[in-house]
């Protein structure tokens, strides 16, 4: 095979069945990695008061930045590019992200030594997340993920783009897994955060190992060649700036709430959050690894059908995503009384709110298609207006109003990118009010099941709800 060949992957004859397929392979890994993750939090929950899930928190986001970072756009590009298969453009592209992840492994140590010296010059206030001692360390830490996320196959890219679902479910699920193992012991001997960072670690390693050792297809190459690194420097400038608009606007009610209130309270935000959180990403989940390759194909081939298309999956966001969001806002506070002791009780109102919230995401799928039409510069957009409204929500919302002003200002901004979503649609031909028709049914369903769930866990276990 020649170096312009490019690899085909052997795919079903209808589009309709590799999404189902696809989806229906990332829902069960959603469902199995966030059974998984629920029951480490409430064993470390067990084992760590309330104000150590702030520092929890803020390592997760750090996680996830390091994710997010180290991609560039890299995968989006080969879901993208109309030569996603060729080995000189996936060899430059894992060569670029090798290069990245080294250097943000750097960029960590650097970060935490900036934590460390703020501590020290007495910059961070020792009631607050970010004067905690312990941080420094954990931060450094996580340079040794950052440099094993770069070093992750691009085979990744190509099953996704192919929507191959079944074997990167088996790696997520068999890396969470191991992952939650090593937590649960170190806690248990050492009842320490340190916990969180060991997982993390073999995470990462089990992940960039099995990405290596399973997926087949084109074994990379680190090279560089001019043209593919012209294409994804070209796809990916707005990309890189949009994942850092993104990563902050995703996280940076965390981030700011880190400093604004204390550790009590912000503990209690991050238990809240961490449950209204699954949720969000099982939506982003099958909104990249399903929608987003589905929409990017349609695009290419047949733009003619990309109206339907989004159509049919906003039916399904909203009948499944839309649905559980109010499902949760009405059964939150039952949550919390059942899962956790009487420390975490006030979680249960952030909890709605935040649930609220979730139903703002709803237009992510139209951010998928901004990126599959090569409109990478409207994602930047959203992500821009997303992070100016959180912003505005939490300190004004603060200011005014307490820890409550700040939730709903959280909440609220979650909802500041529907006029740009509904626009483009409108400019592209692709909005229709049928695609909005599920919305308010979803919100209704939803919020008469939590009402009955949460019913009926006071019914069947009326000790926790008399405290």
């Amino acid at each position: 095979m020649s170096e312009a060949t490019a690899i085909a992957a052997p795919k079903p004859k209808s589009l309709r069945h590799r999404v189902a397929k696809a989806g229906s392979w990332v829902l069960i890994g959603h469902v199995v990695q966030q059974v998984v993750r629920l029951g480490t939090n409430v064993f470390l929950a067990r084992l760590l008061s309330p104000d150590a899930f702030g520092l929890m928190s803020v390592v997760y986001i750090l996680m996830i930045g390091l994710a997010l970072f180290s991609d560039i756009g890299i995968t989006r590009s080969v879901v993208q590019s109309p030569r996603g298969n060729d080995p000189a453009l996936l060899d430059t592209a894992w060569a670029m992200q090798i290069i990245r992840g080294l250097g943000l492994g750097a960029a960590s140590i650097v970060v935490a030594l900036g934590f460390a010296a703020a501590s020290r010059w007495g910059w961070t206030s020792a009631r607050t997340v970010y004067g905690d001692p312990r941080l420094p360390w954990i931060v450094g830490a996580f340079s040794i993920v950052a440099i094993l996320q770069g070093f992750e196959s691009m085979r990744n890219g190509v099953a996704k783009r192919d929507m191959q679902m079944k074997m990167l479910t088996k790696i997520n699920i068999a890396s969470q897994v191991v992952a939650a193992v090593v937590m649960v012991v170190v806690a248990w001997i050492f009842h320490s955060i340190w916990a969180l960072v060991a997982g993390a670690i073999v995470t990462g390693a089990v992940r960039c190992w099995l990405g290596h050792a399973a997926l087949p297809g084109h074994r990379e190459k680190f090279r560089l060649v001019p043209d593919a690194v012209a294409e994804l420097l070209g796809h990916g400038k707005w990309i890189f700036l949009s994942s850092i608009l993104g990563f902050v606007a995703i996280n940076g009610d965390r981030l700011l709430l880190g400093g604004l209130i204390d550790k009590h309270s912000f503990g209690l935000y991050t238990v809240a959050f961490m449950l209204v959180n699954m949720l969000q990403v099982v939506a982003s989940t099958l909104c990249f690894n399903v929608a987003y390759p589905a929409i990017a194909e349609v695009h290419r081939d047949r733009p003619r059908d990309l109206s339907a298309t989004l159509e049919k999956f906003q039916w399904l966001y909203d009948g499944l995503v839309v649905f559980l969001a109010a499902i949760l806002m009405t059964a939150g506070p039952a949550i919390i009384d059942v899962l956790y002791d009487t420390r975490y009780r006030d979680a249960g109102w952030i909890m709605v709110v935040l649930s609220v919230g979730a139903m703002g995401l709803r237009y992510q799928l139209v951010e998928q298609a901004y990126q599959a039409m090569g409109k990478p510069q409207f994602v930047t957009l959203a992500n821009f207006i997303r992070l100016a409204a959180l912003l505005v929500g939490i300190v004004a919302g603060q200011h005014f109003w307490g820890v409550a002003g700040a939730v709903y200002g959280i909440a609220l901004s979650q909802f500041s990118t529907w006029p740009l979503a509904w626009w483009f649609k409108a400019r592209h031909g692709v909005f229709t009010w049928r695609s909005e028709g599920a919305l308010v049914p979803a919100i209704i369903a939803g919020a008469l099941v939590g009402w009955a769930a949460s019913s009926l866990l006071a019914w069947l276990l009326p000790a926790h709800f008399l405290h």
